[in-house]
């Protein structure tokens, strides 16, 4: 899931590489479905619970809903507030489902809800496309039929230079940031976050990098869920 190129980062990264990622599914014995997420010292966990009626107070619809909660634990939020880079609980959640319904047929679903509870355990940069792609996973450890799953990354522009998954450290010293969520399979964009200011050749060279990257991703969010699987048909591995 690496690909080199020329100029190393502080972490000995190229500039188009991941993290180390680590990706678990069934860690929640209470939640339908559930992922542990880890790129690099960033670590996240997501359930997924459900379905459940809608409140009478939403009315009735012909599609369900995906409803996001996420939370940072005490020492998240403050090695957030340190490094100047908080984020609010209510957004981070807003954006998720704004990330993840596109993905979920949620017309099979009617007058239901999905829960979807977040929690950033380690806040290590890149916090919300790991949650996005956390939860993503979840709701498909939980059998919910989707699209496809959606990975997310993000992309930090510094110096004229393009550096994916950022770390916390430079995400505090970049000049704009993108943020792309993505169906794969239909190459359907589900959420796309532009901070700071891109010349048109920046924004396409970080679309194609952020895209090519969100496929390799997908790849080790099925393999995850497939080993999942292949690991409850064979007990003894």
């Amino acid at each position: 899931m690496e690909t080199s190129t020329s100029g190393n980062r502080a972490d000995g990264r190229g500039l188009e590489e991941f993290r180390t990622v680590f990706i678990k599914t069934r860690v929640l014995s209470q939640a339908k479905g559930s992922a542990y997420v880890e790129f690099g010292t960033t670590k996240v966990m997501v359930g997924v619970f459900g379905p459940r009626q809608s409140e009478v107070k939403l009315g009735f619809t012909d599609r369900g809903r995906v409803n996001c909660e996420v939370r940072f634990t005490s020492f998240s939020a403050h090695k957030l507030a340190k490094s100047g880079q908080t984020q609010s609980d209510s957004s981070a959640a807003q954006a998720m489902q704004q990330a993840l319904e596109p993905s979920v047929q949620l017309e099979k679903f009617p007058k239901a809800v999905f829960d979807v509870s977040a929690m950033v355990l380690e806040a290590g940069g890149s916090d919300l496309p790991i949650l996005i792609t956390a939860a993503s996973v979840a709701l498909a450890d939980a059998g919910v039929e989707l699209y496809d799953l959606v990975p997310a990354v993000q992309l930090s522009k510094q110096a004229g230079q393009l550096l994916l998954d950022p770390s916390l450290e430079e995400s505090g010293a970049e000049e704009g940031s993108l943020l792309v969520s993505l169906m794969p399979e239909p190459n359907e964009v589900t959420s796309l976050t532009v901070r700071g200011l891109w010349a048109d050749s920046e924004m396409r060279d970080g679309l194609e990098l952020a895209l090519g990257a969100c496929g390799q991703l997908k790849a080790a969010m099925r393999e995850a869920l497939l080993a999942a699987v292949e690991g409850e048909e064979d007990p003894a591995k």
